[in-house]
């Protein structure tokens, strides 16, 4: 009988997902196992919907203030000791309870620190006996993180930096593993030559390029204004700015620019052709999301950093700019005068590339997934 693997993930950003799909994908390429993967926060209960909803509007309206104070009232010992009872509230129900007793897996992966939680739970009630390897998905630890720890086997972290805060914090040092955060695995195979891709996209290469990630999940609208603010301009860059599936903000973008005749800014919706796209940037302009952050290492891209919605961002953030590998623009003005600056000399991104070659890369995901398999035959 083959050995059963559950990943599961939390619907909060995309990043969480695309990790989850990242090792489901190289795992079924590569070994013999029986997997399946779970949103846990599809079939929430009430309070878990409530939750959801309560980070889409802050997402939405940028109640950054709010998601920082709450973020980091959370990160203390005393504020997780109901965390297992909270995660029950929200996520123990019918579909979830059936879906993974069923399955039984004899190791789950969580890329977010409820799926983990749950698991445990249906362990300590004997429902399940599965091993749990969490995947922390920023460059920082959390007490939400690690508030089961005593109960999980392994922690796969961003780097030895995050392992220190989290041996500090009490967590066995065997137990962490700094992988870095997981990326496509197949990058190099999806990667076209510079030239074919400028091609594709009706660029001269003569300029910089700068990349800019403003694609709003809940219908999000906080970036047209840094959007609208560079766009009109027109600096000596070529700019494209990615929607995602928001499809209100795309529109609103694509009337801007033909109101004002712009013809250096090009409006994308979803793309899966981020690295390609990443590949022919100067920089990329984004907030300091886990994912995008690890992105853009991989593939050696300065990032312009927005804010973003506060919590672990603002960590995800300060390692960039630590490293020298980010510029920081605090407003749209700050933006506004960032982007300038580059387009007049671009060696200043050059510099900050050079820098970032040096970083090594992590490989992470077949070194997580060789580590599962390493569990599995224990």
């Amino acid at each position: 009988m083959k050995k059963r693997i559950l990943i599961t993930y939390g619907s909060y950003g995309s990043g969480h997902k695309t990790i989850a799909n990242y090792i489901k994908n190289y795992i079924e390429d590569n070994y013999d196992y029986e997997i399946k993967i779970l949103d846990f926060t599809e079939h929430s209960n009430i309070i878990g919907k409530i939750g959801i909803k309560l980070f889409d509007f802050n997402i939405k309206y940028r109640t950054k203030f709010l998601f920082n104070l709450s973020y980091e009232l959370m990160d203390h010992k005393f504020t997780t000791f109901r965390f297992k009872k909270f995660t029950k509230k929200s996520f123990d129900n019918n579909y979830n309870r059936k879906f993974i007793i069923d399955f039984d897996p004899d190791i789950t992966i969580s890329t977010h620190f409820f799926g983990n939680n749950l698991v445990s739970y249906y362990n300590d009630l004997n429902l399940t006996h599965s091993k749990i390897l969490t995947i922390i998905t920023d460059y920082k630890s959390h007490q939400w993180w690690i508030a089961n720890h005593k109960n999980e086997d392994a922690f796969i972290v961003a780097n030895e930096v995050v392992k220190n805060e989290l041996v500090d914090l009490g967590v066995p040092s065997n137990k962490i593993f700094p992988y870095g955060l997981p990326v496509n695995p197949n990058i190099d195979n999806l990667l076209k030559s510079k030239e074919d891709i400028l091609k594709e996209y009706k660029l001269s290469g003569d300029k910089p390029v700068l990349l800019f990630f403003g694609g709003g999940s809940a219908g999000s609208m906080s970036y047209f204004d840094y959007f609208k603010i560079v766009a009109k301009q027109n600096y000596n860059v070529d700019l494209i700015f990615v929607c995602g599936k928001n499809e209100k903000l795309k529109n609103k973008c694509d009337d801007f620019i033909r109101s004002k005749n712009i013809k250096n800014v090009k409006v994308l919706g979803f793309t899966t052709d981020v690295f390609n796209l990443m590949k022919i940037s100067d920089a990329v302009i984004s907030k300091a999301g886990g994912a995008t952050v690890t992105e853009c290492l991989e593939m050696n891209t300065p990032m312009i950093v927005i804010p973003g919605y506060g919590g672990q961002e603002k960590y995800n953030e300060r390692f960039m700019l630590r490293k020298h590998f980010a510029l920081r623009a605090r407003t749209y003005f700050g933006l506004k005068r960032i982007v300038k600056k580059v387009s007049k000399n671009p060696v200043i991104l050059k510099r900050i590339r050079l820098r970032m070659l040096n970083n090594d890369k992590n490989h992470s995901v077949s070194k997580i997934c060789k580590l599962v398999d390493k569990m599995l035959k224990k």
